[in-house]
């Protein structure tokens, strides 16, 4: 990221806040934090072939990052796009789907476990009215025995508007019907059980939007503090709602405490100090909350 005035304002900003602390101790804060703040995040789309992952990346993100069609497997290859708005980017990987083949299953799976490292969040797409996840679950075991963080998983079923039971002639309303709500519910019961994750599964739907702002906001939490403000930047304002945007900002403010907290140590220190370091920490984190619109608006 290149420095602009913004970017000069808030570092000042921040150093002012820490201006009490001995100056080696307030350039490492200041260094971890700026390490963290210019992380480009990486994410992988993965799912069955024809579960819609091109969909929903095309529905969540600004720009347009993948083919779809309905007719056959568009994405063999794993595609590595760079997302960038304004002054932040960040990558996303589109994974060839797991169900063609056995063999193509088997070189999927290496390819998956390759990437394990760098990948912040694996978004996993199951098609809502897909019964057969036998691939799924085995592929997931043999991530999570390859030695996949569980918590980096994150389920989402895709086009809930076409779950049954469909209204006659409504295949495409926005909102699900209330039978249709009870089968989601149902469905995303049998995943979670099948298929465990720190986080709930997510119903949704990229063709009418639904649950899209609420996908969003899973999203921040899921995500690791120092990716969430960079992804987030790169979302479709539609899908954006207050509570992510206080979310986001909450986790940057953690992420500026977390700073603190790795150069210092009040426990460590005599009572006194301990309240005084207690309320820098607090005033750091409160500065960078306020900052974020200036780094990733």
């Amino acid at each position: 990221m290149s420095d602009s005035p913004d970017t000069h304002s808030v570092s000042d900003a921040l150093r002012a806040s820490l201006s009490f602390l001995p100056q080696h101790a307030c350039d490492r804060i200041l260094s971890r934090l700026q390490h963290a703040i210019h992380h480009e995040p990486v994410i992988g789309i993965m799912g069955k072939t024809g579960a819609g992952k091109s969909s929903l990346c095309n529905a969540l993100f600004q720009q347009s990052v993948c083919l779809t069609s309905d007719l056959m497997a568009c994405t063999r290859e794993p595609q590595r796009l760079v997302l960038t708005v304004g002054e932040r980017s960040m990558t996303l990987i589109d994974l060839p789907g797991v169900g063609e083949t056995p063999e193509k299953d088997e070189i999927y799976l290496s390819l998956y476990q390759q990437l394990l490292a760098e990948l912040d969040l694996i978004i996993w797409v199951i098609r809502a009215d897909d019964r057969a996840r036998a691939t799924d679950i085995a592929t997931h075991r043999a991530l999570l025995n390859a030695g996949a963080d569980p918590s980096r998983f994150l389920f989402v079923l895709s086009q809930a508007d076409r779950v049954s039971p469909v209204p006659a002639g409504e295949e495409w309303q926005e909102l699900p019907s209330e039978k249709q709500c009870l089968s989601l519910a149902t469905i995303s019961s049998l995943v979670a059980g099948q298929l465990p994750s720190s986080f709930p599964v997510m119903a949704v739907s990229a063709h009418t939007g639904y649950n899209l702002s609420a996908l969003v906001e899973l999203m921040v939490h899921a995500l690791p503090a120092q990716a969430s403000s960079a992804v987030y930047r790169q979302l479709k304002s539609d899908h954006k709602s207050t509570e992510s945007d206080s979310a986001v900002r909450q986790r940057f403010g953690e992420l500026a405490g977390s700073a603190f907290d790795s150069v210092i140590d009040p426990n460590s220190l005599p009572s006194g100090w301990r309240a005084l370091l207690c309320r820098l920490r607090e005033k750091l984190v409160q500065l960078a909350t306020g900052l974020w619109d200036k780094l990733f608006s």
